[in-house]
């Protein structure tokens, strides 16, 4: 398995993976250039990065140079596209890696915020599909299989709270952008850190769960789970609730959309340890 991936975030870099029949080496089209020349220095050459217009667009001036370079001896196979872009920007390359007939692994939640009935239908009239990497939809996904999705009575998406979860409205008139930044949980980029902050990362987050499991916004909650431990449940209409629990580690669910349906080792992990987290909190969110 090849994969590309988008500038914005490194979402992959340090993904590592024991079983070379499956999958082949990761060349990331990443945000920094010292991604690749401290991850990939002398095996980019190797790596099959492939010059496809559908991403090639969304990349800077100096990531295109890296390619051009790297490329001239790269293959032309792909099996599926990790679109990793940040913001509006990433919804062209995911159309377009959906119209040359390539899976997408997606970590850019606004290729369905802004362009969801779009994406659907691409996937519908090219027969490809889309495989979740935010930590939350991941979750579901993992939660859905070996059921009836037409049987689930509702999704229940986690939120971390954010920086300013312990705080009143009256408290968050004089914060600042490095308290913003500051999550209590995760290690993220920027901007979705600050949009973590005011929640509003959440509110992306239920418009794209209504639009990869087809689900009405009335099936879908959200609450607050400050330990991070539970990244989302779905109820089934038995009112039994299935929960994906795990360590806040990004490499997990990127594993997974990578190589469903399998479940590959994952390699200097931090396993969970419920005798370490007795206790787990849930609150409604105050939007």
């Amino acid at each position: 398995m090849s994969a590309e991936i988008g500038t914005g975030r490194s979402v992959a870099p340090d993904l590592q993976v024991e079983d070379p029949v499956r999958m082949e080496p990761l060349v990331t089209a990443a945000e920094a250039l010292a991604v690749f020349q401290r991850k990939l220095p002398d095996s980019v050459a190797e790596a099959r990065a492939v010059h496809h217009p559908f991403w090639w667009a969304a990349l800077d001036v100096r990531t295109r140079g890296l390619f051009r370079r790297s490329s001239a001896s790269a293959g032309q196979r792909m099996d599926v596209l990790v679109n990793a872009v940040v913001g509006f920007r990433g919804l062209h390359p995911t159309l377009c890696a959906i119209a040359h007939h390539h899976d997408v692994a997606l970590a850019n939640k606004e290729s369905l915020v802004t362009g969801g009935d779009l994406v659907k239908a691409a996937l519908n009239e090219h027969g490809v599909h889309l495989y979740p990497i935010d930590s939350e939809h991941s979750a579901v996904f993992q939660c859905l299989q070996g059921n009836d999705p037409r049987e689930v009575r509702r999704l229940i998406i986690t939120a971390s709270g954010g920086s300013f979860r312990a705080r009143s409205r009256d408290e968050l008139n004089d914060v600042s952008v490095q308290e913003a930044l500051h999550h209590p949980n995760w290690n993220m980029g920027g901007r979705i850190t600050i949009d973590s902050a005011t929640m509003m990362n959440k509110g992306f987050e239920v418009i794209e769960a209504h639009h990869l499991f087809d689900l009405p916004y009335e099936q879908i909650d959200v609450v607050i789970h400050r330990e991070s431990i539970i990244h989302s449940m779905v109820e089934y209409q038995d009112h039994a609730i299935i929960a994906q629990m795990g360590t806040a580690d990004m490499r997990l669910p990127i594993q997974y959309a990578l190589s469903y349906p399998h479940r590959l080792k994952m390699e200097n992990a931090q396993p969970l340890d419920l005798l370490s987290c007795a206790q787990l909190h849930f609150e409604a969110a105050s939007f």
